[in-house]
């Protein structure tokens, strides 16, 4: 039998084969082993735990070529990274290692200038994603007031947002976690479960038998249904007042009931459509107490709005209401001839603000602006009267400018041409013309980039009454 003749040519083919054989061989065992590395990886993370030990890793079946366009940041924090003063004129600069000791008084009533300094770092700290994990360290924290804790979860929860969005493509996230810790204390409890990071973020709840809680509420100008989700909120709001006033065996009178309705409702809408971000917040905290045998309740409220200044919205070339802007800049030229204006302690944003708070004043020229003041007194009201104590106060905040009402200046009524306009000056002449009281009406270092009204106010059985 003749035997085939192997030529040159087939020679070369089945060396080429075998080439290619043992290449394939090479590159699945090289993808074997980067998978198995891979795996083990993310398991020696699972054991690795303390604050920054945590390594961060990108899947190795991910390009950055391949990748969909890096998501953009939520609209609220977008707008805050634009504000480089936002909160404080801190940059945090230096490497920071994500731990956070929440103050003994988380509040932008009582202890603002902390509360912010920490507000900042958090946004700071969120923003760089240097930190792999962030702690949030409760054990000297005493007390937390709503309108901290909003700012702080409404940060948190779009920050999450942003981080889920991310991993969701396919990008790495320096930021692994963020934790609370050492919140046994039974205040702190109730409010992170009733209105705070539990509850808001996280979706878990517990209901406390002393308090009442109003969790946010968040309008959103852009919605068609807007106008009827405002009379909605301010409905829940009112119906909220009843429940924390039943608490104490009182009531609104019909009377009352409706004048606190309305002036809600202007609220409402003016934190919507003064605002440049799109949402508006309010939120409540009610705590009955019963202290040798005296029966009263703290009653913590707010509302918010990212965006313009009251002082910018006025000062915009864009503001229709000509006539109020040349009554503001006639009252400068006053202030400045009498040197009342003083840098970093009483400038013009902050004479404008107080301005605005006066009934009859608007950026809206058909609107009557009775909105803010009789906010104001609607709900200090609710103590029983309009006297001073030693926790009752409500905060104005926006911009730079702080205006604390503790009933130590009145509310004034005046007639003008045969209408009543409610006024408050501050000061003892009663007049707008004349300088207001520093410690009320102040220019503030950090700066708040929107209007925030903020109440805490102290609701005794013994000075409650009927209206």
């Amino acid at each position: 039998m003749k035997k085939s003749k192997v030529t040159r040519l087939d020679m070369l083919k089945g060396w080429r084969g075998y080439l290619k054989s043992v290449r394939r061989k090479s590159k699945f065992k090289k993808r074997q082993a980067g998978l198995n590395k891979f795996f083990s990886d993310v398991n020696k993370l699972k054991n690795i735990t303390g604050p920054g030990n945590r390594k961060r890793y990108r899947s190795p079946f991910s390009h950055p070529k391949s990748l969909p366009p890096k998501p953009e940041y939520p609209s609220v924090v977008r707008y805050l990274l634009s504000i480089p003063k936002v909160f404080s004129g801190n940059g945090y600069k230096k490497l920071d290692d994500g731990y956070f000791l929440v103050p003994e008084t988380f509040s932008l009533i009582d202890n603002f200038s902390e509360s912010f300094e920490f507000l900042k770092r958090l946004l700071v700290i969120l923003q760089r994603e240097k930190a792999a994990e962030v702690v949030l360290d409760y054990k000297n924290c005493k007390r937390i007031d709503v309108d901290a804790s909003l700012c702080m979860d409404i940060m948190l929860a779009d920050f999450i947002q942003y981080y889920k969005r991310c991993r969701s493509l396919g990008y790495s996230v320096g930021t692994l976690s963020i934790e609370p810790k050492n919140y046994e204390d039974e205040h702190i409890k109730r409010v992170l479960f009733s209105i705070g990071a539990y509850r808001n973020i996280v979706g878990i709840s517990i209901n406390f038998p002393d308090v009442e809680a109003l969790p946010v509420l968040l309008g959103n100008r852009e919605d068609p249904d807007r106008d009827s989700k405002c009379e909605v909120h301010s409905t829940k709001i009112v119906e909220y007042v009843k429940r924390c006033l039943n608490r104490l065996n009182r009531s609104l009178t019909a009377e009352a009931e409706d004048s606190l309705y309305k002036v809600l409702g202007e609220t409402i809408t003016n934190a919507e459509e003064h605002g440049t971000s799109k949402y508006r917040y309010a939120i409540g905290f009610f705590q009955d107490k019963i202290d040798s045998d005296d029966h009263f309740g703290i009653f913590n409220f707010s509302i918010l709005n990212f965006g313009e200044t009251i002082y910018q919205k006025f000062k915009s070339p864009e503001c229709p209401n000509k006539k109020v802007v040349q009554q503001m800049e006639d009252l400068s030229e006053s202030y400045t001839s009498a040197g009342f204006f003083r840098p970093a302690t009483f400038e013009e944003d902050t004479l404008w603000t107080l301005y605005a708070l006066q009934q009859g004043v608007t950026s809206l020229p058909r609107r009557r602006g009775s909105g803010c003041i009789q906010y104001i007194e609607n709900f200090f009201k609710l103590k029983g009267n309009l006297d001073r104590d030693n926790i009752s106060q409500m905060v104005l905040v926006s911009g730079n400018t702080r205006i604390i009402f503790n009933g130590s200046y009145p509310i004034l009524t005046t007639i003008e041409n045969g209408r009543k306009f409610k006024r408050i000056t501050f000061n003892d002449s009663e007049k707008i013309s004349d300088e207001p009281d520093k410690k009320y009406v102040t220019f503030a270092p950090h700066y708040f980039p929107g209007v925030l009204i903020s109440a805490r106010i102290l609701i005794k059985y013994a000075n409650t009454n009927s209206e």
